[in-house]
C-alpha cells in the first residue's frame, strides 16, 4: 500500500486598497466649499431684516459662485473645467502653444527644449562608485533629477513566487523614499519602440573574426537581417527628483553633488526588484532620450551613431504645436492620457504588462509611473483625517451606499497599516502614444484605450495640458503640480 502527498496549490497574491482622498463636505462642495456656504447663508440670514431684495440678491449671488464648484464633470469641479478653458483660450491668444527654435526663431538660435523645460541644465557629477551621473536642474523650480537606466528581466518563465518578491522589494523601496530627504518624486518609465537591430548589428560585428568560416558568419547575417522583423525595444528608467534643501545657499553644483551622493543606497534597494543592469544616466544618455522623443525620425539614425548625439541645449524640437487634445512635434504626433481612476478591487501583478506591452502600430508608447511620497508625519495626518472624512461622508446618510461602506473600510485599513509602519504614497499614470501622422491619432486612441481596459485603469486625455504632460514623462524631472497654473 502505497501513500502520497498532495501539492497545495499556490494562492496568488493580490494588491489594492487603492483610494481617492474625498473631503467631507455638503453637497458636494468639500470642506472649504461648505464653510463658503454657510457664510453666504449667514450674510443672507443678516441682511433678511435690513432689506429682503438685498439678502435675495446676496443669495443668488452665492449660488451663481458655489454651483460650479459643486457640479463634478470627470472628476473635476466645473470651476477647474472652466478654468482651464480660460487657460487655454488665453494660451492661443497669445501664441503660447506654438514653438519655433533654430534659425526661423527670434527667441533663440539653438534648439532647446519647450515650456517647463526651456530652462533646464544639465550637470555631470563625478561619483566614485557609479561613474559619472547626470543631473537635469529645472531652475525654476529648483528640481534635481538623476534617472537609472533598467534592465529588468521580465516575467516569461519566472516563478511566481520570484515575482511576488519582487513585488515586494519595490514596496519596501516606495516605502524608504518616504524617508529620504527632499525627495520630491520618483517616477518608473517604460518606453517601447520598434527595434530598428542596430544593436543587435553592432554586437555581432564587435564579436566577430573575419577568418570565421563563411557558413557560421552567413548565418549571423540572415540572423541580423530577420530577426529585428516585428521585434521592439523596451526602455526602463527611474527617475528620482529632489529639491534644493531649505536654508541653505548651496548652487546647483553643490546640490548635484548632493543627490549623485544619494544614488548607492537607492541603487541598492531597486536592485531586488529590477535585477540586475542598473546603471545611471550620463548627459548624452539623456538628450538621446529626449531628442528621440521629440523626433521619432531621428531615432534610428541616433541608434546606429551615438555621435549624432546632440548636446542638451540642441536636444529640443524645430517646432511644436500644441493643440487641445494632441501634440505635433517635428516628426511625430502624440497624444498623452493621465489616469482618472485606479483600479478597484484587488488586482495580480501581471495587470499593467498588457498596457506596457510594444504595440507594432506606434512609433512609441511611454507609460509612466509616477510616485510623490508623503513623509511619515504627513502619513499619519492624511490617513487618521481620511479616516475621519470617510466615516462623516457614509454616517451623513440614512443608507450609505456600497462605495461609500467600501470607501470607509480602505481607509479604515490604510490607517493600520500605516500605524504598523506601511508607507503612504500619492501616484498616478500618464500614457504618451506618438504616431507618425495625426489621422493615426483615433488607432493609437483606440489602441491605448483597450489596453487601458485590460489593466483596469480609467484614463482621459490631458486636454489643454498636452505639451506639459508630454514633458512630464521624460527623463527631466517635471513635477505637474509645482508648474500648475490652477492651484486646485
Amino acid at each position: 500500500m502505497s501513500t502520497g502527498t498532495r501539492e497545495r496549490p499556490v494562492e496568488q497574491r493580490t494588491y489594492g486598497n487603492w483610494r481617492l482622498g474625498r473631503g467631507a463636505g455638503l453637497f458636494g462642495l468639500g470642506p472649504a466649499g461648505t464653510i463658503a456656504a454657510f457664510l453666504v447663508m449667514v450674510l443672507a440670514a443678516a441682511m433678511l431684516p435690513v432689506s429682503a431684495l438685498a439678502a435675495l440678491i446676496t443669495a443668488v449671488a452665492g449660488l451663481l459662485v458655489l454651483a460650479p464648484l459643486a457640479i463634478r464633470v470627470n472628476g473635476r469641479t466645473g470651476f477647474q473645467v472652466i478654468n482651464a478653458r480660460v487657460a487655454w483660450w488665453l494660451a492661443r491668444s497669445r501664441r503660447h502653444h506654438l514653438y519655433i527654435s533654430g534659425v526661423a526663431s527670434r527667441v533663440t538660435a539653438a534648439h532647446q527644449l519647450p515650456g517647463v523645460l526651456a530652462r533646464s541644465e544639465v550637470y555631470e557629477v563625478e561619483t566614485g562608485r557609479s561613474g559619472v551621473v547626470a543631473v537635469v536642474v529645472v531652475p525654476q523650480s529648483r528640481h534635481y533629477t538623476v534617472t537609472l537606466r533598467c534592465a529588468p528581466e521580465g516575467m516569461d518563465l519566472v516563478d511566481q513566487a520570484v515575482i511576488d518578491a519582487r513585488v515586494g522589494h519595490l514596496a519596501s523601496w516606495l516605502s524608504a523614499l518616504s524617508r529620504e530627504p527632499q525627495l520630491v518624486q520618483a517616477q518608473v518609465t517604460v518606453e517601447t519602440t520598434p527595434d530598428p537591430g542596430t544593436r543587435l548589428a553592432a554586437e555581432v560585428a564587435a564579436t566577430s573574426r573575419p577568418d570565421a568560416p563563411a557558413l557560421a558568419l552567413q548565418v549571423l547575417n540572415d540572423v541580423v537581417e530577420s530577426y529585428p522583423a516585428g521585434s521592439a525595444t523596451v526602455d526602463t528608467r527611474v527617475s528620482l527628483t529632489y529639491s534644493a534643501p531649505p536654508g541653505r545657499a548651496m548652487s546647483h553644483e553643490d546640490v548635484c553633488r548632493e543627490v549623485a551622493a544619494r544614488l548607492p543606497h537607492l541603487h541598492a534597494g531597486l536592485t531586488g526588484a529590477t535585477g540586475a543592469g542598473i546603471v545611471p544616466m550620463s548627459a548624452r544618455g539623456l538628450a538621446r532620450v529626449v531628442r528621440a522623443a521629440y523626433d521619432p525620425a531621428a531615432a534610428l539614425d541616433l541608434a546606429r551613431d551615438p555621435q549624432l548625439t546632440p548636446d542638451w541645449t540642441q536636444a529640443g524640437p524645430v517646432a511644436a504645436r500644441e493643440s487641445w487634445d494632441s501634440y505635433r512635434h517635428d516628426s511625430g504626433v502624440s497624444r498623452t492620457w493621465c489616469m482618472v481612476e485606479a483600479p478597484r478591487g484587488v488586482v495580480h501583478s501581471r495587470l499593467f504588462s498588457r498596457l506596457t506591452d510594444p504595440d507594432p502600430q506606434l512609433l512609441r508608447k511611454r507609460v509612466t509611473m509616477i510616485y510623490r511620497p508623503y513623509s511619515p508625519g504627513e502619513a499619519a495626518r492624511l490617513v487618521e483625517s481620511d479616516k475621519r472624512d470617510a466615516r462623516f461622508l457614509a454616517g451623513k446618510k440614512h443608507r450609505p451606499s456600497a462605495r461609500d461602506l467600501t470607501d470607509l473600510a480602505a481607509a479604515e485599513q490604510a490607517a493600520e497599516e500605516e500605524a504598523t509602519g506601511a508607507g503612504v504614497t500619492r501616484f498616478t499614470v500618464l500614457v504618451t502614444a506618438t504616431v507618425a501622422d495625426e489621422k493615426h491619432l483615433d488607432e493609437a486612441t483606440g489602441i491605448i484605450q483597450a489596453r487601458a481596459g485590460e489593466a483596469r485603469l480609467a484614463l482621459r486625455p490631458m486636454y489643454g495640458c498636452q505639451a506639459a504632460g508630454f514633458a512630464a514623462g521624460l527623463p527631466a524631472g517635471v513635477v505637474l503640480p509645482t508648474h500648475a497654473t490652477i492651484p486646485f
